[in-house]
């Protein structure tokens, strides 16, 4: 993608209720926010509680409102293969997505099978962390920032195990 850490854009999340969504785009938001960049950020819960839909969306720069209309999206950042595959007509014609994938279908610009690294490191809950690690090296965010925001927004029992799972995620896609 390389568009830089410091342009402007707009970046939509998908996932399933339990995956870390909103976890993972307020990483992302308040990275942006660090950067000194206007930041806007909204979610949909859904049915979380169920495992259905979760999806946020980020704003970086300057917009007007929260919500990114379909098509117009820079970057799809998926957690779920399947809702990421049905939430692609948010992303533009040249947009970029990251998805958590076991196979790559070709549908996708960056995909990760994040939920098999997360089982390997003994942490199946960290797949945000592994998308969120990706997700930083295609948009050329400083591995130090993130890692201060991941440390700063994760749970304390959760810390250590995030940490490791954004590593892996970083060396898990060759620039």
């Amino acid at each position: 993608m390389s568009q830089g850490a410091c342009s402007d854009r707009q970046i939509f999340m998908v996932g399933l209720g339990g995956q870390g969504i909103l976890l993972l785009a307020r990483a992302l938001a308040e990275w942006a926010a660090a950067t000194g960049r206007e930041v806007i950020s909204s979610e949909t819960h859904g049915m979380a509680m169920r495992g259905g839909t979760v999806t946020a969306s980020l704003k970086i720069g300057r917009y007007a409102g929260p919500l990114i209309p379909p098509g117009a999206a820079d970057v799809l950042i998926g957690l779920d293969e399947h809702e990421a595959l049905s939430h692609l007509p948010m992303l533009r014609k040249d947009g970029v997505s990251i998805v958590n994938t076991a196979v790559d279908t070709g549908n996708f610009s960056h995909v990760v099978d994040a939920a098999g690294i997360a089982r390997s490191l003994g942490a199946p809950g960290a797949v945000n962390m592994i998308v969120l690690g990706c997700t930083a090296q295609v948009l050329g965010i400083d591995r130090a920032e993130i890692e201060k925001i991941v440390k700063r927004v994760s749970p304390a029992k959760a810390k250590k195990a995030n940490l490791k799972a954004l590593q892996a995620g970083f060396d898990a896609l060759v620039p």
